[in-house]
């Protein structure tokens, strides 16, 4: 019987370390969020991270190995086509005769949204295209293999056109990313456009609307 209570104790003991390390890893990856926030990617370190989370900066090597490590991960859990687009990417991935016009301009309508509504995921892009490391190519890699998956339904779709689908899609994409950080980053107009207004926003989502219905109307013989 003493045995038997020593071991349920130590159990209960071993549980509680279990779950007091998965908060604390939790409150660590937050806290890299609110550092981004505050004072942008140059003054994320692990003192930062530390004294918002309130815990000892050890402990970044301790359950993440590595600074790297921990903002790798927080990227992940925000990153747009690797969090916030599962659930459209993954429902599309089901079509086996292809996707639809609206699915697509739907899914980069909803990327032109997202970011436009998510400061922490601009300042991501910002630091993706700013500095040269390897867990921002780690996340750009895994971006890519996730569109892979879509274009091997995409691509037969346009395989007697003349359209360059993938050529669209880049372009379309990579303007998304300038449009929003250029209205956001110091809030002047593009083309004339000001997409710190709601008309604004819904012109580059029609257009978006637009771009893709042209490119799929080729596909139509």
């Amino acid at each position: 019987m003493h045995v038997m209570e020593d071991e349920s104790k130590s159990r209960k003991r071993t549980s509680g370390k279990l779950r007091d390390k998965e908060r604390t890893k939790v409150k660590m990856i937050q806290a890299v969020g609110k550092v981004l926030l505050k004072k942008g990617y140059t003054g994320l370190n692990a003192s930062s991270i530390a004294k918002e989370a309130g815990i000892d900066k050890s402990l970044v090597w301790t359950y993440f190995g590595s600074l790297d490590n921990l903002v790798e991960e927080y990227i992940a859990q925000r990153d747009f086509w690797k969090y916030k687009a599962t659930d459209s990417i993954n429902n599309m991935l089901t079509f086996k005769d292809g996707i639809k016009e609206e699915y697509m301009s739907g899914l980069l309508q909803f990327q032109f949204q997202s970011l436009l509504d998510d400061e922490i995921l601009q300042r991501i892009m910002l630091w993706g295209i700013s500095e040269k490391k390897d867990f921002l190519r780690n996340i750009s890699d895994e971006r890519e293999l996730i569109g892979e998956e879509v274009f091997k339904i995409v691509d037969p779709q346009f395989k007697n056109s003349d359209i360059d689908i993938r050529g669209i899609l880049a372009i379309l994409v990579a303007g998304i990313y300038y449009l929003v950080l250029h209205g956001k980053t110091n809030g002047s107009l593009f083309c004339g456009i000001d997409l710190n207004t709601a008309e604004g926003e819904d012109r580059i989502k029609e257009s978006i609307s637009q771009i893709i219905s042209m490119a799929f109307k080729k596909t139509i013989a």
